[in-house]
């Protein structure tokens, strides 16, 4: 068994990623923003607190599903801004299920980053539950905006961590500064190496 990690910074590419690597790779994918949209749209929020405690409950949702399917013999492709305190949890997954691990590392310019995530919530390309911050569903005459300000994005993601997220197995660090620049046939036989190469260890 194994399971390719994307992690990295929101707005990195993890998710265009993810989709190419699933066809590649046919495997499922976890990703842990679909959960919170799930649970969004089921229990929404009323304050950012809230927010917060869905995206831990998100967090765990994802580790839970993860551990469901290494259960079962099951390889998987994991799609999150993992921080820092994800690392330890996903280790010991690794090691409970002896399973082969391999990060790819979605790191680069985080003012670019931010730039990127403000104009993706601008152009309505993500689920509202993302882009507003005190309540969810909107109520009626809310602007269904919100421009996240550069200390924002700073203490809600790189404080956390998510810039020095490491766990044990393979990794391969790539610059997605520029994400048209990522040769996606190139990664995908540098995954598969490193998977070929681990088992050989084995």
């Amino acid at each position: 068994m194994f399971i390719i990690v994307l992690a990295g910074m929101p707005a990195a590419g993890k998710s265009t990623a993810a989709k190419a690597l699933r066809s590649a790779f046919h495997l499922p994918v976890l990703e842990k923003d679909a959960l919170k949209e799930a649970i969004f749209d089921t229990m929404g929020f009323s304050c950012y607190a809230e927010k917060r405690k869905i995206d831990h409950a998100a967090n765990a949702a994802l580790l839970r599903c993860a551990q469901a399917l290494l259960e079962n013999g099951q390889s998987m492709i994991l799609d999150n801004n993992f921080d820092a305190a994800s690392a330890q949890m996903l280790n010991e997954l690794i090691h409970k299920y002896d399973c082969r691990c391999v990060t790819v590392f979605f790191g680069g310019d985080p003012d670019v980053f931010f730039r990127r995530y403000v104009d993706r919530d601008r152009r309505k390309e993500r689920h509202l539950g993302h882009v507003l911050q005190e309540h969810y569903p909107p109520w009626p005459g809310d602007a269904l905006e919100h421009d996240m300000t550069r200390e924002e994005f700073r203490e809600k993601f790189e404080s956390r961590g998510m810039m020095q997220f490491r766990v044990d197995g393979q990794r391969i660090d790539l610059d997605a500064t520029e994400p048209g620049r990522i040769d996606m046939n190139a990664l995908m036989e540098q995954i598969r190496s490193l998977i070929f190469q681990a088992k050989e260890e084995e």
